[in-house]
């Protein structure tokens, strides 16, 4: 398996998985809206538990990646969004 089509594709999940990570911090904070049960359950668990799994699997193949010193063909907004992203729920998970 190539290395460049997964890096994308973790890439892909790890951009939806930090969308609902910022829902699911948004709705942390706004307390009067009500959604229904299982799609709550559905945004806790992809936003508060798999995003910031899947973004320290995107960083730490990014960084073997960059160590072996080969070419990363990602767009660079992606990379900043999913390494700050990481950095963000690394704060949050200590305050």
């Amino acid at each position: 398996m190539q290395q460049r089509p997964f890096l994308a594709f973790i890439s892909k999940v790890a951009i939806i998985a930090n969308l609902v990570y910022l829902l699911s911090t948004l709705f942390l904070f706004i307390t009067w809206l009500k959604i229904p049960r299982d799609i709550a359950q559905f945004i806790a668990v992809m936003g508060l538990e798999l995003a910031p799994f899947v973004n320290l699997i995107f960083a730490l193949i990014l960084l073997i990646r960059f160590l072996q010193k080969k070419a990363i063909n990602l767009p660079p907004w992606q990379t900043i969004f999913n390494i700050s992203m990481l950095l963000l729920q690394i704060g949050l998970l200590f305050i």
